[in-house]
């Protein structure tokens, strides 16, 4: 019975040592224990590959202290990562805490303390021994005697949570369960333990190993990735010679090439042998080492699904590629995205929160609109969870009445859902039930079920990920319910809009792996591709712990002797992950950076890169494949898809010719809305833009949006001018513009106004009111002019042959005739002569513009400055320009510039 410690670097024959001996004890129930649950799966598969089906069992760590509970009869009640964030949160007063006080109000302070309490659990450092070595740290000192008791105060609370629960965490229950081992060593047997696969080893894991070695008795082979002397393995030291005293056997294995395919052994050897070494000997790698240079992150993604395509298409199986990430979280999705459109399946570890999959939106919509006070976009979330509505079109008529009539809240836009029939009576139930919680998990179901009520369909990869989602939320409302604890309406919907869903893993041999270093330490791959290659991405910059920073920790160790691992030195811990990574590649090493962002900055590369240069041959970094910004599309000698060749064929090719508008034929004229009276508007827009012509002017699809500003304000001003002209009966005077004011305020009292629709009741008011201003100083404007003529005509129509009273069309030539609209016309008493005013709202200032216009001259609405045609003139008037202000109703003035009145009598 003895420890064995395997020893060496990558692909140094440790797998055939440690695996080889596992095949061999796995009739005896030997186990084996591997970093992750990916390596669980894939080492699980391997040996059972090998024949070895009856007998040893594939773990991970936690699985080990699972397996330990079992056979001493602990038993503890897990609380899951969920429970541990609501008592932590629970727990955690900032009013209470005055030295960190402020950090505590943050919204990553939980998260901070979890990371705190698990790593001293890990650590084995009980509250009492941590509290101790605080003080001890804080001497006499006013300012670190507060920060230490603050500090130590949050574990010794949390520990006093779990033991008022009578719960422990998962770091606790391995400890615990290990205790019980030490108190009983005969009930684990003779069960022989392997781990492999571990690069390093937490003070827990290391107690596991001397509890079943030491105190057991039983036979325990560890494997770690560690040389001495060599510059990828600094950071590792400590947990090799930790356990070297108490092994009873260590293997100190020499570097092997033999793993690697004949073609790439040399380069890929070398490359293994000198990282990080500065030995000044260089290969030439031939195409077992390449480089990638990308110009933005979407670039990258496919220069490197174009090389995937490659290695497939040389015969390379899909489960021997991966492709590496620093950060998954950050840039799995774009990846997975590219992926998909180049046809490749990709295998990826990355989380999906419950509100970004569609039964989370539709679930966490339906509890908004029922819970809390939320926008009208929330009701049209739940509305548009799958199968949640069999006539579909009835959620697209609700968003058009929302955006069209500006509806902000939930509450108004359930009004118009119930006028089309929508009577959504789910949401006052949810809002009237005693237990919310149980409530959402039978909304959940439902919404699960709607779209496959009846069917016994085989889910694909999004309704998996619903199905995924639907058994973590249950899971969590029974988590949160096992605690005891209500908790408020938003606190339940935040914390289930985080919870993470997990993807199923894929099955052997279908998907490429897509994952960050950690996830394929312990396998090798034919081809290994490295992306993100860049300074402040990999290597990852240091993040200092917000406790206890490294200096605390070198503190906190001579005062009181608790040892705490560094955080901070990154270095380490990131050459060792690229030597990792490089190093499990046995045919085809890929190496990707970008040299810009999306925008065309520059982006530093990693040093990573300029390391591995130096041990290639001069030259070796010219020889890289390149996909920069201004690379549209593919050149059609490389293009990886039919797709992306149809694209580089499209733009490389010839032109088609632009096409000459002719005119439309009788067929289609005769579907012409007005096809002999046209307003000079619809002139102007189909000299314009036909295609806008025939969409809105023809077709005139209902708007999905609120009548523009300009618009609605002008329609505002026109309607409050004519009611209040025609109530005053007379010419707007000195004498008479003191009751025209006062009709203009009744008016405006009465009117509705339909102004800022979809904004707040104060600016919609402040609209009004800078309206009722700007008319008021319009009238007092017009009352100084002089002329003194009163109004004959308001909103004077011409063309309107099915209204009355309309004045004849303008005719022009060719038969068309023309219709409109004047806004005004002041005749002189007795005279001939008339004013044609033309008002002109602008938005910029509030100003109300008048134009003067020729007697006897047709005009249009809105129209430019005078005409210069005769009385009876048949030419067409002139038509409103580009930048007009008729063409751009609401263009901006100057402030000081408020009212503009030009009138003249012709």
């Amino acid at each position: 019975m003895a420890l064995t410690l395997v020893l060496g670097p990558a692909n140094s024959a440790k797998a055939a040592e440690v695996l080889g001996g596992y095949r061999a004890a796995a009739r005896r129930g030997a186990l084996l224990v591997v970093p992750t649950g990916l390596d669980r799966e894939h080492y699980r598969l391997e040996v059972l590959a090998d024949g070895a089906v009856l007998g040893g069992e594939v773990l991970t760590f936690p699985g080990l202290a699972r397996e330990i509970a079992r056979r001493t009869g602990y038993v503890g009640r897990t609380l899951a990562p969920l429970q541990r964030q609501r008592i932590l949160r629970r727990m955690i007063r900032p009013s209470d805490l005055e030295a960190i006080g402020a950090s505590a109000a943050s919204p990553g302070f939980v998260l901070a303390v979890g990371a705190l309490v698990a790593e001293l659990e890990r650590a084995l450092v009980t509250p009492e021994r941590f509290t101790q070595a605080m003080r001890a740290w804080a001497g006499v000192e006013a300012d670190r005697r507060g920060y230490a008791d603050e500090v130590s105060s949050l574990y010794r609370k949390y520990a006093g949570e779990l033991d008022r629960l009578g719960r422990v965490d998962a770091e606790l229950f391995a400890w615990r369960a290990l205790d019980a081992l030490r108190a009983e060593p005969g009930r684990w047997g003779s069960t022989p333990v392997y781990l492999y696969g571990f690069d390093d080893l937490t003070p827990l894991e290391r107690d596991a190993i001397e509890t079943l070695s030491r105190i057991v008795g039983a036979d325990v082979t560890v494997s770690l990735t560690y040389q001495a002397s060599r510059a990828p393995f600094a950071g590792r030291a400590e947990a090799v010679e930790e356990l070297r005293p108490l092994a009873d056997r260590v293997l100190d294995l020499p570097a092997s090439a033999e793993h690697y395919a004949p073609a790439s052994r040399s380069a890929l050897y070398h490359l293994e042998r000198g990282l990080f070494e500065r030995s000044g000997a260089r290969v030439d790698p031939g195409d077992a080492v390449r480089l990638l240079e990308s110009g933005g992150e979407r670039a990258e993604a496919e220069l490197v699904a174009a090389h995937v395509l490659e290695q497939l298409r040389a015969g390379v199986p899909l489960d021997e590629i991966a492709v590496v990430l620093r950060s998954v979280a950050a840039s799995g999705a774009l990846f997975e995205r590219v992926f998909a459109a180049y046809g490749i399946p990709v295998a990826c570890t990355r989380a999906t929160p419950f509100e970004h999959t569609p039964l989370g939106r539709g679930l966490l919509a339906l509890a908004r609109c029922a819970l809390i006070d939320v926008g009208a976009d929330e009701l049209l979330h739940y509305l548009r969870a799958p199968g949640m509505l069999e006539r579909r079109e009835l959620a697209d008529a609700l968003e058009a009445t929302v955006r069209r009539d500006g509806l902000r809240t939930a509450e108004q836009a359930r009004e118009a859902a119930a006028a089309l029939g929508l009577r959504l009576e789910e949401i006052d139930g949810l809002r009237a039930a005693r237990d919310p919680a149980a409530e959402l998990a039978r909304h959940a179901r439902r919404l699960f079920a709607a779209p496959r009520r009846g069917t016994a369909t085989t889910l694909d990869a999004v309704e998996e990920l619903d199905a995924r989602a639907l058994a973590t939320v249950l899971g969590a409302l029974e988590e949160l319910s096992a605690l005891g604890e209500p908790l408020s309406a938003e606190e339940l919907i935040d914390t289930l809009a985080a919870v993470e869903v997990r993807a199923r893993a894929a099955a052997a041999g279908s998907s490429v792996l897509l994952a960050e270093p950690p996830a394929i330490r312990a396998r090798r791959f034919r081809a290994v591709l490295i992306c993100g290659l860049q300074d402040g991405e990999f290597p990852r910059p240091p993040v200092p712990e917000p406790f206890l920073s490294d200096e605390r920790r070198w503190q906190l160790a001579a005062a009181s002797g608790l040892r705490l691992r560094p955080r901070e030195d990154a270095v380490a811990t990131e050459r060792y992950l690229f030597y990792a990574c490089a190093s499990r590649a046995t045919e085809t090493l890929i190496l990707s950076y970008r040299s810009s962002d999306e925008e065309g900055n520059p982006a530093v590369r990693s040093p990573f890169v300029a390391d591995v240069a130096e041990l290639m041959v001069e030259g070796w970094e010219q020889r890289r494949a390149r996909r920069l910004l201004a690379d549209v599309v593919w050149p059609a000698a490389g293009a990886p898809t039919a797709r992306e060749l149809a694209r580089a064929h499209a733009a490389t090719g010839p032109r088609i010719p632009d096409v000459t508008l002719g005119s439309l034929g009788p067929i289609a004229f005769t579907r012409v809305r007005h096809r002999h009276v046209v307003s000079a508007g619809a002139l102007e827009s189909y000299a314009a833009c036909p295609a806008k012509w025939l969409v809105e002017r023809e077709l005139r699809p209902d708007r999905l949006e609120p009548e523009p500003d300009g618009i609605a304000r002008g329609n505002y001003m026109h309607s409050v001018l004519e009611v209040m002209l025609s109530r005053l009966g007379g010419a707007i005077t000195p004498a008479t513009v003191g009751r025209a004011q006062e009709i203009l305020d009744e008016v405006i009292a009465e009117q509705p106004a339909r102004l800022a629709v979809g904004r707040g009741a104060a600016e919609r008011a402040a609209v009004v009111r800078e309206i009722e201003a700007d008319l008021r100083r319009y009238l007092e404007h017009e009352a100084m002019s002089g002329w003194g003529w009163p109004p004959r005509h308001v909103e004077l129509r011409f063309g309107f042959d099915d209204e009355r009273p309309s004045l004849p069309p303008l005719e022009l030539a060719g038969g068309l005739r023309v219709r409109g609209a004047i806004d005004r016309v002041d005749v002189e008493p007795g005279g001939s002569r008339a004013i044609i005013r033309d008002y002109q709202p602008r938005l910029g200032g509030g100003s109300l513009a008048t134009r003067r216009h020729a007697p006897g001259c047709p005009v249009h609405a809105c129209g430019q400055g005078p005409a210069r045609a005769r009385a009876g003139s048949r030419a067409l008037p002139a038509a409103r320009r580009r930048g007009s202000p008729a063409a751009r109703p609401g263009r901006e003035r100057r402030a000081d510039r408020r009212v503009r009145g030009r009138e003249r009598p012709a």
